[in-house]
């Protein structure tokens, strides 16, 4: 596990902390890692707890094929968040980190929280300037057919799409699938979310 703070000062501590909150409304859960990468620090249990965050353990893979556990904890504001299955947590974490990657601000984007859906629906909508955009985060269990069917949507439905996959490895896997359906490369991110 991380260390779970930086020495931030107690103002830069606490503007962090509430970049983090509205981070994770937006993201419904984010990894202790994501948020030491993208916020300086990781709350204490004491502030967690102060500013009605949930932690979450989990043991788990980095993808869904992968052969190593890692261990890892969770940040979510929401109790039904923090009663998902640790591949949920996941899979959110990961959507959660492509919209950091893409500079896409809480209020663009929105992270679909029905997990029984459409097929054809995306994992979250980022409201950008061009419009609504697709975003779907594959942790490396998608069917060819059911990636085909999801691109060709996405293109109808949406001025544009992107993927995401756990690690670069996965990225360049599905990158290659993708192509194959029309989507350019740069369109596919490797996404780590731990």
């Amino acid at each position: 596990m991380l260390s779970p703070a930086r020495n931030l000062p107690r103002g830069e501590r606490q503007a962090a902390l509430e970049r983090i909150r509205e981070a994770l409304r937006c993201d419904l859960a984010l990894s202790e890692g994501q948020l030491l990468r993208h916020y300086g620090m990781v709350p204490s249990e004491k502030e967690a707890h102060t500013v009605g965050l949930f932690i979450v353990p989990a043991v788990l893979n980095p993808s869904h094929h992968a052969n190593r556990l890692m261990e890892v904890r969770f940040y979510t504001p929401f109790l039904w968040v923090s009663r998902l299955g640790p591949p949920l947590l996941r899979h959110l974490a990961g959507v959660g980190e492509m919209r950091h990657l893409l500079g896409a601000r809480p209020h663009q984007w929105r992270t679909d929280t029905h997990r029984i859906h459409y097929r054809e629906q995306p994992d979250a909508y980022w409201y950008s300037k061009l419009g609504p955009i697709a975003i779907e985060y594959d942790a490396g269990s998608y069917a060819l057919a059911l990636l085909k069917r999801k691109a060709e949507t996405f293109a109808l439905r949406f001025v544009g799409q992107y993927w995401g996959a756990p690690t670069e490895k996965k990225a360049h896997q599905l990158r290659v699938k993708l192509a194959g359906f029309g989507l350019e490369p740069r369109f596919v991110l490797a996404a780590p979310w731990w």
